[in-house]
Formats: C-alpha cells, structure tokens, sequence
C-alpha cells in the first residue's frame, strides 16, 4: 500500500474545461458554484481520476481496460487529498482518495492489455454553453461525433499531473464522460457521482462517434443513469455514468409568505436590516416581515435577487443592499450609506453562512474547521458590529442557529463548534446590550445549501420556520429561556409546529 498527495490549482481546471470542453457551471462559475450546496467551485471528477491515475505503477496505467469511479464527496481546488493506492490481485488494483479521514473518490482500475487499439476521441468543436432540460426520461437517445476540442492538449495536462503512462483511450473516454454528464444530459445542474468505462466489442473503421441512452430518470430524488456506446477506429469503449440534476429549490415570494402568517400590518413603520436575505430561509424571513409590514433592507452579494423581491412586495417593503458580509470595507460601506439617510433599525436578522459539508478530527481537516468557524463568525459579526448604532434601544436580534447545537450530528464538528459559538454571540448581545435576542434553532430545511439528491424530502419548508421567527417579533411565540436577561431559544421543533393564534389582534406585542 503506498500513499501519496493530490492538490490541484483552478488554473488546472482552466487548463482541462479549455481541452475537454467540459465547462459546466460547478467548475467555472464562482456566483453560481456558490449559491449551491457546495459553496464554491468543485473539482471536475474525471480531472480528479486523472490526477489520482498519476499515483499508480506506469504498468498498471498502461494495461489498464477500464475503471469504476465513485465519489461520495465533492472535491476543490487548493486543498490537499491524500491518495492510498493497493493491488487486490494481479488483475485489479483501488485508489482511495480521502479528506481527513473521510473517503472522497474511490477508483477499481481493471487490467488486461495495452489499450493502444481502442477508440480515441477526435477533434470536435463543442458548444460553450451547457444545456439546461426541463425534463430527461429513460429512454431518452444522444448521438454525436465522439471527440473532444483539443485532445493534445489533455493529453499535456495528463503529462503534467504525472498521469503519462495512462493511455490516450482512456483518458479521452474519462473527460468525454465528465463532459457529457455536465454539458448534455443532465447538464448544467449536474453533479456527477459515478462513472464506469470498459472497453468492448470488435474493432471498428469509421468516424468516431457516440450514442447515449438515459436508462434511469428518478424525478423525486434527480437521480439519471446514462449508458454510451463511443465507436470509432479501433476497439469501442462503453462509458456509464451516474449523475443528479440538482433541482430547482423555491423562491419566497408573498404567496409563500402568507401560508402560514395571513397578511397584515402590525410590523408598518419598523425597519429591519436582514443580512442573508438574498436566498433560502434569510429571504424568507424577509419576505414574511414584508408581508406585515415592515420595510426590510435584504442584502446580497450582488444585483438581482432581493430586485425580484423588492418587484413584488414594493420598493417601500423591501430594498437591496448590496455587500459581502464577511468584507469589512463592505460592510462598513454600506451600513454608513444606511446612516448617511437617517436609517433607524428596530431590528436586525443574520441568517448568513457557508455551505455546510461532511467534516472530521482530523489533522488534514484542521484548516477546513478553522475557515468553516472563522466564516460563520465573521458572516455574523461585521454586519452585527457595524450595525449596532443603528439599533434602537430595546431593538431586537434575530440569530440562525441549528438543532445540532443539541443533537450533535456525525461528521459536522465544525458546524456544531461555529453555531455555539453564534449562540455565545447572542447571549452576549442578551446580557451585555439589553437586545431582544432570538435563537432560532432552525430544523432541516430545502435550500440551495442542501440541495441534494433527496432534494425537499424529509425537510420543513422555509416559509414555515420563517413565519415561526417573525412569530416572535410580533411576541406571538415566547420560546424558552435559561436566564431571565438571556436570549430566548426555539428548538426546531417549535420552529417547524407553531401556527398563528386566530385571535390576534393587530397591535404588536412587546
């Protein structure tokens, strides 16, 4: 068993989107890649394969036939995988990549003889853009010319990550699969899980070409199976690939935001600064506390999400705020343009956060913690320091914490060390600050943060949370206290139950 280490930069996933044309939106695109359940850029799998390929004996690369490819994990640009390398018997060999202790990509490798007599791909011009389908149903046929933009060129990368002995079939019928997968079907929403090539059949003499069936089309979790059959010169290589299509997660807006709390106007003339409420359950919030009333300041990254709200509830009920929360200059900018117009908050809602992802004590996973941490705290505490002057005395807080503050939940120290921290925040803002202080310990919920296969299964919708947390502002949901001048708490329970009294009146509560 040898090990070795695996890094690579996002200059090299520029190099292979540019040979394969492989550029689908979870490798190329920082703003999209971000608003998934990832939380940024990923690896392409078959780069990841390729890469791993360059730590096995030159002579298992060159007899190899074929190979399984698995990966329960996303990989990233930047950070430092181990690779573990052992032989099974004279004809199969595994890699196994991991993060910390955690499995990322495991690979079968099958050997028989040279590979120099299968099918290679040729040159062909692919479109830039990937394709985006309404829907994809078994049976579904793709037939194409079999090639890739610049072969030679992904042949050098190969080179470059240490890969030479793996032979050019090979790695053409890798990069062609990962392409298809993110660039047809499914396409742009595509999260690859798995691939298989093998070669088969008797050698051919034609132009190379492909055919791909869709075998399975699993509409409630996203789940497609796709088998190819690519021909050419020399013998044909099969290409089964295993993929989700992260579905479309729903947008507030003010028939959501009315399912659970009717429409009124007992939050009119307060003002409120929601950090967070571009998407999921922070645009919720802002979409129920509009929709009783109060004028909202929902921040985002950049223009277009909190327009769309702002479109439908009025430019008086919610209005954009453009800033990084985690960028000082940003945040200072900003929250002084708030004060520059004579802005005074009665409350202030900070719901953001990074993408949560499987985690392990580890040594390897060390940094990985540290920045998760560091990242919530700081998401929360720019905006929360900066905003502070502008909070009126008696103003309320209103913090996102999570059910695995209690119910610690496997392989996510870092999310349970970085929300108790928040917490400690909240009840410091409690004690020290005399702030009405909600933690609102939310349950599962469906958004583009965890947007998986299961997609909304098993989840509580955000509106319902949402309407719970503006609930406690109007002082129709109490929560439990451990101290008297301490911050109240909801379990998510309680987040995920409460249904409005239809007995309250229109005057808000203290």
């Amino acid at each position: 068993m040898n090990e070795f280490r695996l890094r690579l930069t996002a200059g090299q996933v520029d190099d292979y989107a540019a040979a394969t044309g492989d550029r689908n939106p979870h490798y190329l695109d920082p703003a999209y890649a971000r608003r998934t359940s990832f939380g940024g850029r990923v690896l392409p799998g078959a780069l990841v394969v390729i890469a791993a390929l360059a730590a096995v004996p030159a002579g298992w690369a060159r007899a190899a036939t074929g190979l399984t490819a698995r990966f329960p994990r996303p990989l990233f640009p930047e950070r430092t995988y181990r690779v573990v390398v052992s032989e099974e018997d004279g004809r199969a060999g595994t890699i196994t990549v991991r993060e910390g202790d955690l499995p990322v990509l495991a690979i079968e490798i099958v050997r028989g003889g040279p590979s120099a007599g299968a099918v290679r791909p040729g040159v062909t011009r692919l479109p830039r853009e990937p394709e985006s389908h309404e829907e994809l149903k078994r049976g579904d046929v793709f037939t194409g010319s079999y090639g890739l933009p610049r072969p030679g060129a992904l042949r050098e990368l190969a080179d470059r990550l240490g890969a030479q002995a793996v032979p050019d079939a090979l790695l053409g019928a890798l990069a062609w699969g990962s392409w298809f997968a993110g660039m047809r079907a499914p396409g742009r929403d595509a999260v690859l899980s798995g691939l298989r090539v093998r070669e088969a059949g008797e050698p051919e003499d034609h132009d190379p070409r492909y055919a791909a069936t869709i075998t399975t089309a699993d509409a409630r979790t996203g789940t497609l199976a796709v088998n190819a059959s690519c021909t050419g010169t020399g013998r044909g290589i099969e290409v089964e690939l295993r993929a989700f299509r992260r579905r479309r997660v729903p947008t507030a807006g003010r028939t959501s935001a009315t399912s659970v709390l009717p429409a009124g106007e007992r939050l009119a003339g307060r003002k409120v600064l929601a950090v967070g409420g571009s998407r999921g359950i922070g645009a919720a919030i802002v979409s129920v506390l509009a929709a009783q009333g109060a004028g909202v300041w929902a921040t985002e990254r950049a223009p277009g999400p909190v327009e769309a709200l702002s479109a439908e509830f009025g430019a008086d009920r919610v209005r954009p705020l453009v800033l990084d929360a985690g960028d000082d200059e940003s945040v200072r900018a900003a929250i002084a343009a708030l004060a520059e117009d004579g802005v005074r908050l009665d409350g202030l809602v900070l719901s953001a956060g990074p993408a949560v992802l499987g985690s392990a004590l580890h040594p390897d996973g060390v940094d990985t913690i540290r920045e998760f941490v560091d990242t919530s705290l700081t998401v929360a505490l720019r905006p929360l320091t900066a905003a502070l002057e502008l909070l009126e005395p008696g103003g309320w807080i209103v913090l996102l914490s999570s059910g695995a503050v209690d119910d610690v939940p496997d392989q996510l120290p870092q999310y349970l060390i970085a929300k108790s921290a928040l917490e400690a925040l909240g009840r410091y803002c409690a004690k020290r600050h005399g702030y009405r202080v909600l933690l609102a310990r939310a349950p599962k919920m469906w958004t583009d943060l965890t947007n998986g296969p299961l997609g909304g299964r098993g989840t509580v919708p955000v509106e319902r949370v949402a309407a719970t947390i503006v609930g406690w502002v109007l002082g129709e949901v109490s929560g439990t206290r451990s101290e008297d001048d301490g911050p109240a708490v909801l379990s998510p329970a309680e987040l995920a139950e409460w249904s409005p009294d239809p007995r309250a009146a229109g005057a808000l509560r203290p």
